[in-house]
Parts: structure tokens; sequence; C-alpha cells
């Protein structure tokens, strides 16, 4: 059971914190996420509209809820060389 399964996804929040983008990633966090967090900054929609818009940007990725944290994460899988590894997309309040 994924954490989305046990959080309220129509709660209106505000998202704000998107990631920088860049520094200390094993990969960089994909350039379309990115634009899509920088366009949720300041937003004030739902979590399942959050999420929404960051899985039509990025189709590849798995988006999660992280609700201990209040953030949005996004797992990329490293593939075979390389880890898996988790971004914190977005932080909302």
């Amino acid at each position: 059971m994924s954490q989305n399964d046990t959080i309220d996804l129509q709660a209106i929040k505000t998202f704000f914190d998107p990631h920088p983008g860049f520094a200390g990633a094993a990969i960089p966090i994909p350039h379309q996420v990115k634009e899509a967090a920088d366009k949720l900054d300041g937003q004030s929609l739902t979590l399942a509209e959050a999420l929404e818009c960051l899985r039509s940007a990025y189709p590849a990725g798995r988006f999660e809820v992280v609700a201990e944290y209040d953030f949005v994460s996004l797992w990329l899988d490293g593939g075979r060389h390389q880890p898996s590894h988790m971004f914190r997309v977005i932080r909302y309040r």
C-alpha cells in the first residue's frame, strides 16, 4: 500500500519550495519535472491535481505524496547499472 492510499488527495494544499534542479544528486532530476514543479510553486490546489500535473509532465516517473514530511516525491529506477533515486519534488502546507 502506498502512502497515497492513506491520505486525502482532495485536500487543498499550497505548494512551495520546488526542487532546485541541481546539486548532489546521483542522477539529475528530469527537466520536465523541474519545470512542472516550478509552475506549481505558490499555487493552492488539491494533492490529486498536483500529482496529475507532475505525472502529465513526466509519465515515466513514480510520484508519491510523502505525508509524514509534507512533500511530493519522484522515484526513478536507475536502471541496470545505477541505483534507484528519490527526489523531493515540491513541498506543501
